[in-house]
């Protein structure tokens, strides 16, 4: 199996352009770093392109990974090279590169009663990942990125949603298309927004539904106001009159899922 020393390798100047969203966008590659993270795309059918291996600091789930992968795509890296791939604290020794899948409405299953969470312009890849794990707990169908300022495959988003982005299909698509879906499938859309009238509790959350949370710094854009919705908005006791979107997803898609599970 090749061993790579040297920082200044090829394939390592390859890995690390992939931490530019052009780089991302031009190859449809993503670098992914973790056992657990790595793990869970490839139960989720993503297709491995490398794994680069620090055995210096291979942690006991990392290893068992290893193993279980055609050495054809692995490559042993020093500790030194790994320094300069590993972008968080604490990676246990594993760097992988692999291929971005594309979704669209027709991945998903035929149900009576599908539920989105949609998210319009999170410009914080930690919003975008912490919002993918909230989905995943919640249990919901898709997610739907429109117009995105944050790239899903941002080694931040990714790091946040601890591999739970991989469960859901991610369907990045345009106001327009998301809306013919929502048309077709009797789906309610449901908006986040500190100047609804009612509270999110207040709405009927069950049967087809779209959640749709906006920008952290503008919220939702204009073209809300062409489309039928339901807008809602969270209780704020105190001086701050909204929370952080990914906190206030994550209560939003937790009141749908105890109404979905309420007699």
């Amino acid at each position: 199996m090749i061993t790579i020393t040297s920082p200044q390798n090829q394939k390592i100047k390859d890995v690390i352009k992939l931490r530019e969203s052009k780089a991302r966008r031009q190859t449809g590659l993503f670098v992914l770093e973790g056992a657990r993270e790595i793990d869970r795309a490839l139960a989720s059918a993503y297709v491995l392109r490398s794994l680069y291996v620090c055995h210096d600091v291979l942690s006991p789930e990392a290893r068992d990974l290893s193993t279980r992968i055609d050495d054809r795509l692995k490559l042993n890296i020093t500790s030194e090279v790994f320094a300069k791939l590993a972008v968080r604290e604490g990676s246990d020794g594993l760097v992988a590169v692999l291929e971005q899948k594309t979704f669209d409405f027709t991945s998903l299953p035929n149900k009576p009663d599908p539920w989105l969470l949609v998210l319009e312009n999170i410009e914080k890849p930690g919003n975008f990942g912490a919002l993918a794990r909230s989905a995943d707990g919640a249990g919901v169908d898709a997610i739907v990125v429109l117009d995105p300022k944050a790239d899903p495959y941002n080694p931040n988003a990714l790091r946040a949603s601890v591999g739970a982005l991989f469960t859901r299909p991610l369907i990045i698509t345009d106001h327009e298309t998301f809306a013919a879906y929502c048309a077709q499938k009797k789906i309610r859309i449901l908006t986040a927004s500190p100047f609804a009238e009612a509270y999110h509790f207040q709405a009927d959350l069950r049967g087809p539904l779209a959640i749709v949370l906006g920008s952290e710094a503008w919220g939702l854009s204009p073209a809300w106001s062409k489309l039928e919705n339901i807008p809602v908005k969270i209780p704020m006791q105190g001086l701050a009159d909204s929370l952080n979107v990914s906190v206030a997803g994550a209560v939003i898609l937790y009141e749908a899922l105890r109404q979905r599970w309420t007699p």
